[in-house]
């Protein structure tokens, strides 16, 4: 019960920040800051998880409770003095997510890790920098991203999982998306998020004044 209103406030703050989010760009930016909390709760998960720290199911959920809505707080409070670092947070998680295997070949994981984030946070900078002083299109276009993320990060699972099981699996999977169950889940993820930013995005256009 606890997963399913967890995944419906995801989709539904995901989708206002998608669709409304140059209109209501202080509530984005703290949904943006909820989810750079989230990312880096994770994060610390795994972090201290590989140090053999073990969490349980309480203390985990406790954790990124406090992460998420601390940081989406603080980003809502401070507004655009915090946007350049929650743009920087998010777009590195997205860049470690989607582009982690350019830095495949790295055999230490460690050297990886830094490696990707590294990149991923100097790209986030760089796009917090050009957002901070953008005109409507970038700022729609950002937050028109940043909530197709968070849509296609929830509902990917669930329709994947639709797609792989039931009457028709491996007939989907092997006529029309191929065999690779990795390369199905991402390419579904890819398309939704596509989807869900090129709507956004238009319609921010659209219906926001200037």
């Amino acid at each position: 019960m606890t997963n399913i209103v967890l995944t419906v406030i995801a989709v539904l703050a995901g989708a206002l920040m998608c669709f409304e989010g140059y209109k209501l760009f202080r509530l984005s930016l703290g949904i943006a800051g909820g989810v750079a909390g989230f990312i880096l709760g994770r994060l610390l998960i795994s972090v201290t998880n590989n140090m053999g720290m073990s969490w349980n199911a309480v203390g985990k959920t406790v954790l990124l409770v406090l992460f998420t809505v601390g940081l989406g707080i603080l980003a809502f409070t401070l507004y655009m003095k915090a946007l350049i670092t929650i743009t920087t947070i998010v777009c590195a998680f997205w860049f470690y997510d989607d582009f982690g295997f350019l830095f495949a070949k790295i055999t230490n994981n460690g050297m990886r890790f830094l490696a990707t984030y590294g990149v991923g946070l100097l790209v986030g900078a760089i796009i917090g920098i050009i957002v901070y002083y953008a005109q409507k299109w970038t700022i729609s276009l950002f937050t028109s991203y940043v909530g197709a993320k968070v849509i296609s990060a929830v509902m990917a699972p669930a329709i994947w999982a639709a797609v792989s099981s039931g009457e028709y699996t491996g007939i989907i999977e092997s006529k029309i998306l191929g065999a690779d169950v990795g390369l199905n889940y991402t390419l579904i993820r890819v398309l939704l998020l596509v989807a869900f930013c090129a709507a956004g995005f238009a319609v921010q256009l659209k219906t926001s004044r200037k």
